[in-house]
C-alpha cells in the first residue's frame, strides 16, 4: 500500500480525465483477477462476489483526483507534476483500498462488494457519472461506505457523526455597477467599492445571527475592483462560498444575502445582482448504519480512537449523491504526522502512512456488513 500511494502521489492529475491515473487502477485490478468497469472521466468498479450473499451489495467508495497546488512537502516523493498535488489525500484514499481489494479476492466477503474508484470529488461532481455504472445499478438493495483521511486529527482516530457528516456547500458571486467617475469627485458616482465593504460587513452580523443555534459559513473570497489610483470604478465582484448543514437555514442564509446585495447597492448608489451557483448536498448519514458501523470498529480499534464529533464538519463532499441512493456513511480517519498542523487542501499537508492498515481493516470490516447489519 505504501508503495502504491508513492506512485500515485508522485503522479496526480485535477479533475475528471485522469487517465494515468484510470490506467494504474485498473491493472492493478486486472492483475487481482477482477472483471473491471472502466469509464474514462467516470471511474473504475468491479463487484467481488460474497461467499454467502444475502442480496444486499456493499459499495466502498474511494475517490482519485488531486487538486490543483504547488507541493511544499519535501517529501521524496513529491509530485512530479508541476501544479498539481494530493493535498487531500485521496492517493491513500485510493492505496487503503487497493489493499483491501487484495484481501477480499482471497478471502470473499459474506455479501457481494462493489468498488468505486471516482475522479473529479473536488469540484466536478465525478459522483454523478460514476454512479451510471452498470456495477452501481443496484436499485435500493445496497449500502454505502467511504473514508476520509484527516490530516490535523491524531493518527488511526475514528471520528464519525449519526446524521449530517458534511456540509450543503454553495458558492456565490456579487456583481455591483454603476457610473463610475473621477476619483476627486465621488459625490457624483456611486462607488461598487463601497457597496462591497458595507455587504462584507453586514454579512457577518447575518452569518452571526443565523448560527446562534445551527452553524454555517459564508465566505468571502475573492474581490476585483478599479485599476487606477484616480478612478472610481463602474463595476466589481465578489465571491465566495456558503456552507450549511439543514435546507431550512440555507435558505435563510441564501435569502438574507440576497437581501444585502441590494441594501449595500441601494446605499452607495450603484446596482447589485446577487448569484448563486448550487453546490454539493450534504453527507447524511445513516443513523442505524452508523451504529453498527461503530460496534463493528469496536473488535479493533481502541474506544479511545472511536470519536462521535461534535458537530458537522463544513468541508462539503460529493459522496452525498452515493447516500442519496443507498444508507451507509463516510468517516473521518485521523492521519496526521506528529508536530504538522496543515490541514487538507495545504501545499503543505501531510499524512501518516501508517493508517493505510487500519483505512484497509475499515474498508474489510464495511465490506462483510458490520457483521450483524441485516
Amino acid at each position: 500500500m505504501v508503495k502504491q500511494r508513492r506512485h500515485l502521489h508522485r503522479n496526480p492529475e485535477v479533475g475528471l480525465h485522469l487517465p494515468d491515473t484510470h490506467d494504474y487502477i485498473e491493472s492493478v485490478l486486472d492483475g487481482l483477477g477482477l472483471d473491471v468497469e472502466r469509464h474514462d472521466s467516470a471511474g473504475i468498479t468491479a463487484r467481488i462476489p460474497g461467499s454467502a450473499p444475502d442480496g444486499i451489495t456493499t459499495v466502498l467508495r474511494t475517490d482519485m483526483d488531486a487538486l490543483p497546488v504547488v507541493e511544499q512537502t519535501d517529501l521524496e516523493f513529491s509530485s512530479t507534476r508541476e501544479g498539481a498535488m494530493h493535498a487531500c489525500g485521496h492517493d491513500l484514499h485510493m492505496a487503503m483500498m487497493l489493499g483491501a481489494v487484495r484481501v477480499l479476492v482471497n478471502k470473499p466477503p459474506r455479501r457481494d462488494v462493489v468498488i468505486a474508484f471516482q475522479p473529479g470529488e473536488e469540484t466536478d461532481r465525478g459522483a454523478i457519472p460514476t454512479l451510471d455504472h452498470q456495477n452501481l445499478q443496484l436499485g435500493t438493495a445496497a449500502t454505502a461506505f467511504a473514508i476520509h483521511v484527516h490530516a490535523t486529527e491524531p493518527a488511526h482516530t475514528v471520528h464519525y457523526s449519526h446524521d449530517v457528516f458534511m456540509a450543503f456547500g454553495d458558492w456565490f458571486a456579487i456583481e455591483f455597477t454603476g457610473q463610475g467617475g473621477h476619483a476627486a469627485a465621488p459625490e457624483n458616482a456611486g462607488n461598487p467599492i463601497e457597496a462591497s465593504a458595507k455587504f462584507v460587513q453586514d454579512l457577518r452580523v447575518l452569518v452571526s445571527q443565523l448560527s446562534s443555534d445551527e452553524h454555517l459559513v459564508a465566505t468571502v473570497t475573492e474581490s476585483s475592483f478599479g485599476n487606477s489610483v484616480n478612478v472610481i470604478p463602474a463595476h466589481g465582484h465578489l465571491r465566495g462560498t456558503l456552507r450549511t448543514l439543514s435546507t431550512e437555514r440555507r435558505a435563510s442564509l441564501i435569502d438574507g444575502m440576497r437581501a444585502l446585495t441590494h441594501e449595500a447597492a441601494s446605499t452607495f448608489g450603484v446596482s447589485g445582482n446577487f448569484q448563486l451557483t448550487e453546490g454539493y448536498p450534504a453527507v447524511l448519514n445513516d443513523r442505524k448504519f452508523v451504529e453498527t458501523m461503530v460496534d463493528g470498529l469496536r473488535a479493533f480499534v481502541p474506544p479511545e480512537n472511536l470519536t462521535e464529533m461534535p458537530r458537522p464538519s463544513m468541508v462539503i463532499e460529493d459522496f452525498a449523491y452515493f447516500l442519496q441512493k443507498w444508507p451507509g456513511s463516510m468517516i473521518y480517519l485521523g492521519a496526521q504526522v506528529a508536530g504538522r498542523t496543515s490541514f487538507n487542501h495545504s501545499a503543505d499537508a501531510m499524512y501518516d502512512e501508517a493508517v493505510l492498515t487500519t483505512g484497509a481493516t475499515i474498508l474489510l470490516t464495511a465490506a462483510d456488513g458490520f457483521r450483524s447489519m441485516s
